[in-house]
């Protein structure tokens, strides 16, 4: 699996952490991502995610104006959405503690 296609099953996980240290819109999400190294991730793979996840109570969002041209929807994450990043980080780890077993 590539790159993306990892960054992609991990998706929700990765947005959570951004999200933890401050709130951002979507293109702000994206760019802290490839901002450590991770390829950017397009619009179609981001946004239905981001829905997703503020339909699940793990993030919210409000409209905030921007200095130019239209509103940009912030995202925060909420109280269950730090819940349910301590919970995938600690998938994260078990998964990755087998595969360091078997020598990946």
């Amino acid at each position: 699996m590539s790159l993306a296609g990892w960054q992609r099953a991990s998706l929700p996980m990765l947005i959570l952490s951004v999200l933890e240290s401050q709130p951002r819109h979507g293109y702000g999400v994206s760019q802290a991502l490839v901002k450590v190294g991770l390829q950017p991730i397009k619009g179609a793979q981001l946004y239905p995610t981001l829905v997703k996840l503020e339909a699940d109570g793990a993030i919210s969002a409000t409209w905030e104006p921007a200095a130019s041209g239209p509103a940009r929807k912030v995202y925060s994450i909420s109280g269950p959405g730090r819940e349910q990043l301590a919970t995938l980080r600690l998938e994260w780890e078990r998964f990755s503690k087998a595969a360091r077993a078997l020598g990946v």
